[in-house]
């Protein structure tokens, strides 16, 4: 059986990349409470890593 663990939520992730929009910035339907070892994760992948264009 596979283990579950839980982590408290630490770091509000942006679901769709704001990329300096400052609208999509604060757009609270655009938030997602994450893990950091979550969101770093998923930016890694997603959003083309921290600070590189994807």
């Amino acid at each position: 059986m596979k283990e579950v663990r839980v982590n408290a939520a630490t770091v509000i992730d942006h679901i769709k990349p704001h990329k300096g929009n400052k609208v999509l910035f604060w757009d609270r339907n655009n938030w997602q409470p994450l893990c950091k070892s979550h969101h770093d994760k998923k930016t890694a992948r997603y959003d083309g890593g921290f600070g590189n264009e994807n």
